[in-house]
């Protein structure tokens, strides 16, 4: 057995397994832990709606089915460029129960950023038990487990590769891996699609720089970093119609972290006292800064001298580390980076690293009872920061910082044994122990949105629906917010999207959690001669909330198709011309003799007489259209449809590409190519190195 454990891959195989255990804790114990809030309005429904349209052969840059958040290319953090996500929105077609379907993808994702921490440590020199412990215990940090796991999706499959990007790179620069693997998880951070990978990946390529100060770490980055331009140019393209600002500098105080939480971050239960979603509360009630239950306790049995012996391997963790508590510590918002505890995970993934080096390095023993009363008086100062943040709860932070003791006598028990596997054992199951009782206490994160209904992949409803309802209002299970509809196939005008399109939004009055009273009325106002919104975006169906409006009287044209106490369903009395293509309005001195489409981005239109077009697709940045080959304008037409204006008969052809795809895919063809070309010089350097030692051998 001892001599299985010593081979290399069992430790990080055990701690892979391990990560992929316990991650089911908290789904046990609440099975919407893993759809919450983004999660189940805008992630897992369009991750069963992407895997759908790969399965058809397509690849879903533009969603028409989705309308304002149908760009899935502007959107970026779907990360359609990313072959790990694409894999997973395949597999997420096989569920019918999409909880346990973001469970099974977000357990993956944690168990990759376990490993890529127990790599990254053990690059720094740190011991498989410490680089274990730190592996183990990262994923389960507060910020990572209850924010980005539960919710934020897009953030953990994204920082997931952080480490992975810290571990090629530095062995890159090092000339221990090539390049080109840096570019590989250097890629799979960015294509992930959260703009957080790309800062990241700054921080760390800059730290590596200042650790190696050698021109090959800024090529290197450079190769990483020209991915940035085909994922992100779509969303600077789409902004020109969305509600993606410019530049921001202020400070609201909306997720922002001050010292008292970081010095507590040790402490199961602590609540960060700090201005959060719900305006009528002042903390979390989560532990969202969490990091490791030994990360306090801990400190006064470490040999600081270490760090000192080993400062100058040990710059680039540093550096991320004092650069990232700089930005825990920033304005609410800085330019698109937005909610300073956004930055925490990254921060720990720095202190994750000097703490297995130092952990590394032993625990010492000595001075017994001047070092146990340093760690009474940490436990004493965390507990009193957690009182204070909610004295409501103080029997929790008690708790706590008994359990913390415990262990903590453990591990120095152990630590006297000098049995490293014995410390890694308390470590580990600390860990585990403080999940389960963090789980209990708060078993969901009740403080983001709890109020979105769970998106199942079936829905009674066909053609496009328009759903007259607020999310605020009883009842909702009945109803579909944010991509709720796109689980079950079905095309619908509300969406969730972080882009939006604001004549669309405007004109419907209509987001993600809401539509407004008046939206059934502007729904069905004319707004193009006789033509109304419903008209021109093709809708079918409309589902009107009672509680919102009570009694909506069906327009000519349309006729109640069922009615009960929550809801009224109305329906078309005609089918829909050209079911093929997506034409909906056109001049009275024009014809419409066949429209079709090839895929969402492309529709052919065959015609007779000039005049106007009016298409049921919003104009997002990046449309081109050609009537008999000559480029003609497009512009907006009623809600931002897309319109042309056409001058002469012919065939229409219309076209999309998401803004600056050539330009993007150029640059990370040419990051590849600097990554490879970096690597092929390190093959013919170290070739003509150990061909000269061969030769003066010889002469020897």
């Amino acid at each position: 057995m001892s001599s299985l454990l010593n081979r290399r891959w069992v430790p990080p195989a055990i701690l892979c397994v391990l990560v992929a255990v316990l991650a089911m804790v908290p789904f046990a114990r609440a099975h919407l832990f893993y759809l919450a809030d983004d999660s189940a309005a805008q992630f897992a429904p369009m991750w069963h709606r992407i895997g759908e349209r790969l399965l058809s052969g397509t690849h879903p840059l533009l969603d028409l089915d989705s309308w304002q958040g149908g760009n899935l290319a502007g959107e970026a953090l779907f990360g359609l460029w990313n072959p790990v996500n694409l894999a997973d929105y395949l597999l997420v077609t096989r569920f019918d129960d999409l909880a346990l379907a973001a469970a099974v993808v977000k357990t993956q994702f944690l168990v990759i950023l376990a490993l890529g921490v127990y790599l990254l440590c053990r690059e720094f020199g740190a011991s498989r038990w410490a680089a274990f412990a730190l592996g183990f215990a990262l994923p389960f940090s507060g910020f990572i487990l209850f924010f980005q796991a539960s919710t934020w999706a897009a953030g953990l499959m994204t920082f997931a590769w952080v480490p992975w990007v810290w571990w090629s790179g530095r062995k890159a620069a090092a000339r221990t891996l090539r390049p080109v693997w840096a570019f590989v998880f250097g890629a799979l951070c960015i294509t992930a699609g959260n703009p957080y990978g790309v800062l990241a990946i700054l921080a760390i390529y800059i730290g590596l720089y200042a650790e190696f100060r050698k021109l090959r770490v800024v090529l290197i980055g450079l190769s990483v970093l020209a991915v940035v331009p085909l994922v992100f140019l779509p969303l600077i393209g789409a902004a020109s119609v969305g509600s993606r600002g410019g530049m921001v500098l202020y400070n609201s105080g909306m997720l922002q972290p001050g010292i008292g939480d970081l010095l507590a971050m040790s402490m199961p239960g602590h609540s960060p006292l700090m201005k959060v979603f719900d305006p009528s509360d002042i903390r979390f009630h989560v532990p969202a800064t969490y990091f490791a239950w030994f990360a306090v306790p801990v400190l006064a049995w470490l040999d600081w001298t270490v760090l000192r012996r080993r400062k100058r391997e040990l710059i680039s963790a540093f550096v991320v580390s004092g650069v990232y508590l700089a930005f825990c510590l920033a304005p609410s918002n800085l330019w698109m980076f937005r909610w300073p505890l956004r930055n925490i995970e990254v921060f720990l993934l720095g202190l994750s690293v000097l703490l297995a080096v130092l952990l590394s390095g032993g625990l010492r023993t000595d001075h017994l009872r001047r070092r146990a009363a340093i760690t009474g008086g940490a436990l004493l100062a965390s507990t009193y920061l957690s009182v204070a943040s909610y004295p409501k709860v103080a029997v929790h932070h008690v708790i706590g910082a008994l359990l913390l003791a415990g262990l903590t006598a453990l591990l120095i028990l152990a630590a006297q044994r000098g049995n490293s596997r014995w410390m890694a054992g308390v470590l580990t199951a600390g860990t585990a122990v403080v999940l389960v009782v963090q789980t209990t206490w708060s078993p969901v994160n009740v403080s983001v949105t709890q109020i979105y209904p769970t998106p199942t992949v079936h829905v009674p409803y066909v053609g496009t629906v328009a759903q007259i309802a607020d999310v605020a209002k009883e009842p909702r299970d009945r109803f579909r917010f944010g991509n709720g509809y796109a689980a079950a196939g079905v095309p619908s005008l509300m969406a969730y999207t972080g882009i939006a399109f604001l004549k669309y939004e405007n004109a419907l009055c209509v987001n993600h959690r809401q539509t407004c009273a008046e939206g059934y009325t502007r729904l069905f106002t004319p707004v193009l001669g006789d033509l109304t919104i419903a008209d021109l975006t093709r809708v079918e169906t409309v589902v009107v909330q009672r509680a919102l409006v009570n009694a909506p009287q069906p327009q000519p044209g349309w006729h109640v198709e069922s009615s009960d106490d929550e809801a009224i369903v109305l329906r078309r009395d005609k089918p829909i011309p050209f079911p093929d293509g997506r034409v909906s309005a056109w001049s009275s001195n024009l014809t419409v003799l066949e429209d079709t489409m090839d895929g969402a981005r492309s529709e052919r239109v065959r015609f007779h007489g000039a005049g106007t077009l009016t298409f049921a697709r919003l104009n997002w940045p990046g449309y081109r259209a050609e009537i008999n080959g000559k480029p003609v304008p497009v512009r907006d037409g009623p809600a931002g449809l897309l319109t042309v204006d056409v001058p002469v008969e012919g065939e229409l052809k219309l076209t999309w590409a998401p803004p600056g795809l050539p330009a993007g895919i150029v640059c990370a063809l040419l990051g590849l190519a600097l990554a490879c070309g970096l690597g092929l010089r390190q093959r013919w350097s170290s070739r003509t190195t150990s061909g000269a030692t061969s030769r003066a051998n010889a002469v020897t």
